[in-house]
């Protein structure tokens, strides 16, 4: 008997309000299958489509939620009939039953009781003219509309028309082009995937997927604002309620029925209600999964049954062992298993695993056997949910009468203790291992995910953390490196990660605490001193800073990051001549160190050696530097130099590599725009250079941003060093190149008004010829009266 709670989520039961309001992933498939009945309804084209996926997965959901919104649309109220055949047709066995249980399904939607007379009728007929009478039947009470017919378990109904039904059916749909199907199964069966079938390529075959953890965790908020539940809304949204739900995600196997089982006990104490509401769904759905055991042979069973005591992904090798059956006898007999939907396969190199296809199916089977034994999904989800240390304190604090919650416990504490390793568990480590050496590092997390599956281990956590910290998953790798602290918190390496991935994240507070704790647990690891310098250097903890990278240097004088750190502290605090001395030092140690070279190059840049500054650049993109400023700052270098082609050729690669990018980078124009202005007085060639830099620009379309280094550029022309007819000459040039540009229009007016504004010696009324805006940005974030006045 189901639970109060779970009759509330049975989707025949809700109400449509309730159905919008917790649907999850299906949206656009929702939408697509409305669209074909649309166009089924108002067209002669006609549409098929078949939903594939095991029980509980949301089927009926998906079909219930398409028919309260075909119900709701007025214009096709008219055009449509709706027959919506019950889940559970068990009497189907032939074309006629079919037919007459549409007929049925109408009279039922429509309370129309003239066709349940004419239904009524059919009885007193012979098969053959009962059968000719419901089709004709069928056609009268369609007319001119076109019938929406709604049929879960297709397989099932296919199953009992056999193939003489199946071909009857196809050539009266085929004579009478008035319907069109939304239909359920729980596998692809022989009836649409055999091309021998009458009905092979006429659905279009959707397979829907399991639920995501973000998809389970958005339905389990819906369902508890559906229920009005504030606090398990709350909860879910919190780390610990993720993480539960996570535990439920894996061992389950995305199917939405489970979830919303064991939403309302997320946050509860007490095991008895989520014993009693998972007893209650495995009592509903043992007898299917019963009668699917009965269609199976005596070998087919033995196997099912094998796999649902294993409990886990079992190689052809094992299976025929323990069946005590031949290699090659297992290997036909899976894949018969296979086509039914039985059971799903899995390669990992050479070998082939086989468990059971759905989870309930297994819930059932198992717990039918184990008659008040623990629930394994239970025990499961414990041990998930707790570590060792809290369940052992769970049990101490457990009153007297928590029979059945400290029977739990201690089978979960049992079970820690007699824990057998999945043999995939060995294959995936191996494979993480090859893609680790490879450094393949998007294929290890792919392999990481697949063992968290089936091994909820703490160290698994910790592998696919450093996948995601190693592809830059930053805020991903902090949850799993919290995931594995919390099983292991004396782990000083995960601690180090930690403070690293929290330092990426900008939360430098954060990450000075988790470094601190790695160096309290190994002191005498330099890398740790390393990453707390940085972060104190981010924090501006300068004395901090220098104490901890002497540390490092002292445990490991020999290091070049440990130098490479200090010189750059050390430009910080503008000794910048001393800071190219230790990177310069930090080479020594390591000469293919790029940062060193990186952070070099750029010292060298701001104290204007822009030959060396070239090159420790080259050096550095030799090495694999790819940020967009040092080749933006390289080109820039060149310009200054007066190395035109060769800068403008650098500039065109930057802006080619970075204008387009995810960060899309112009470079600094400003820099080069003003020593374009100081390199010369020749008007000849500031017009010549003007025009390569419009023609650059524009090619890459970003003609607005060279417009803005023009403004940014202004003070430059405002010194006392500067005469009135070089800046007259540079605003002219300018004027000529790009007056017509609408890009350049304010700067143009911003550059004029300066040069007016420097001729009449700072006299403001030019400057109030300049609307507000213009003015402020003029004299405001140009500052163009101090850069006069100096």
């Amino acid at each position: 008997m189901k639970t109060p709670y779970l009759s509330r989520f049975t989707p025949s039961l809700m109400m449509p309000e309730t159905l919008e309001e917790i649907f999850v992933q299906r949206q656009n498939l929702a939408q697509q299958i409305i669209e074909l009945i649309r166009e089924s309804a108002t067209t002669s084209s006609k549409h098929y489509t078949l939903l594939i996926g095991p029980r509980g997965i949301g089927k009926t959901h998906l079909i219930s939620l398409i028919y309260h919104r075909i119900c709701q649309k007025e214009d096709l109220r008219e055009r449509l009939l709706i027959a919506w055949v019950n889940e559970e047709e068990w009497g189907i066995s032939s074309f006629l039953d079919l037919v007459v249980r549409i007929l049925k399904a109408i009279e039922k939607e429509y309370h129309d009781s003239e066709l349940t007379k004419r239904i009524e009728s059919l009885y007193q007929l012979t098969v053959d003219n009962a059968e000719r009478a419901a089709g004709e039947l069928l056609k009268e009470t369609i007319g001119n509309r076109t019938l929406l017919l709604l049929i879960e378990n297709l397989d099932e109904v296919f199953a009992g028309l056999d193939d003489q039904g199946q071909k009857q059916l196809r050539a009266y749909l085929q004579e009478n082009s008035f319907c069109t199907i939304v239909a359920t199964a729980q596998s692809l069966f022989n009836g649409v995937k055999l091309q021998s079938s009458p009905f092979y390529g006429f659905f279009r075959i959707r397979h829907l997927k399991d639920l995501t953890l973000d998809e389970a965790v958005e339905l389990l908020a819906k369902v508890a604002k559906v229920q009005g539940d504030r606090e398990l809304e709350s909860f879910i949204r919190t780390p610990t309620g993720r993480d539960r739900i996570q535990a439920v995600h894996y061992l389950a196997g995305g199917n939405p029925r489970i979830y919303i089982i064991f939403s309302a006990f997320l946050n509860r104490k007490s095991l008895d209600e989520l014993v009693e509401a998972f007893m209650a769904m495995l009592d509903d759905l043992t007898p299917y999964y019963q009668d699917r055991m009965k269609c199976l042979s005596p070998q087919q069973r033995k196997i099912v049954d094998l796999l649902c005591d294993r409990r886990q992904a079992v190689t052809v090798k094992e299976i025929a062992q323990r069946c005590f059956i031949t290699h090659q006898t297992a290997s036909s007999q899976l894949k018969k298993l296979l086509e039914m939907g039985y059971v799903r396969s899995e390669s990992i190199g050479r070998e082939s695993y086989y468990e059971l296809r759905e989870v309930l199916m297994r819930f059932c089977l198992e717990v039918k056997k184990q008659r008040g034994e623990p629930i394994s999904l239970i025990v499961d989800l414990l041990r998930s949910w707790y570590t060792r240390t809290e369940l052992q304190e769970r049990l101490e604090l457990l009153p007297p009468d928590a029979t059945l919650e400290r029977k739990y416990v201690l089978h979960v504490l049992n079970s820690i203790e007699k824990e057998s390793e999945d043999p995939r568990v060995v294959a995936y480590l191996e494979e993480y291992n090859i893609y680790i050496n490879e450094k393949n590092y998007a294929f290890a997390l792919q392999v990481t995910e697949k063992l968290l599956k089936i091994c909820n281990h703490p160290k698994i956590w910790y592998l696919q953390a450093l996948c995601l910290f190693t592809t830059t998953h930053h805020e991903e790798a902090l949850a799993s490196f919290d995931k594995y602290i919390k099983f292991d918190s004396d782990d000083a390496l995960a601690w180090y990660f930690r403070s690293a991935t929290l330092f990426m994240l900008d939360r430098f507070d954060e990450a000075l605490t988790s470094s601190e704790i790695a160096i309290k647990l190994n002191p005498n690891d330099d890398t740790f001193w390393l990453i707390q310098g940085i972060i104190n250097l981010k924090l501006q903890y300068f004395e901090q800073a220098l104490s901890s990278l002497e540390k490092a240097i002292k445990l490991n004088p020999n290091r070049a990051e440990n130098w490479w750190a200090i010189g750059v502290l050390l430009s910080y605090m503008k000794g910048y001549k001393e800071a190219v001395s230790l990177f310069e030092k930090s080479i020594e140690f390591n000469p293919d160190y790029g940062p060193a070279w990186t952070t070099r190059g750029f010292i060298l840049g701001y104290l204007r050696f822009y030959q060396e500054a070239l090159v420790s650049f080259d050096k550095a993109i030799e090495l694999g530097e790819q940020s967009s400023t040092v080749f933006f700052n390289r080109a820039e270098y060149l310009l200054a130099l007066n190395r035109w082609d060769e800068g403008i050729a650098a500039l065109d690669d930057a802006l080619n590599r970075f204008v387009d990018a995810e960060e899309p980078d112009t470079g600094d124009e400003k820099a080069i725009i003003r020593n374009l202005f100081n390199s010369t007085n020749d008007a000849t060639i500031w017009r010549s250079r003007i025009k390569t830099l419009i023609e650059l620009y524009n090619k890459h379309q970003v003609l607005s941003a060279l417009g803005k280094g023009l403004v940014e550029s202004i003070p430059a022309i405002m010194s006392e060093m500067v005469s009135d007819k070089a800046a007259q000459t540079w605003l002219e040039v300018w004027q000529e190149i790009v007056g017509d540009a609408k890009e350049f229009e304010i700067p143009l007016r911003l550059l004029k008004t300066a040069v007016e504004y420097k001729v009449k010696k700072g006299d403001r009324r030019v400057l109030l010829e300049l609307p507000i805006e213009e003015r402020k940005l003029l004299t405001e974030e140009l500052k163009i009266e101090e850069a006069y006045k100096k």
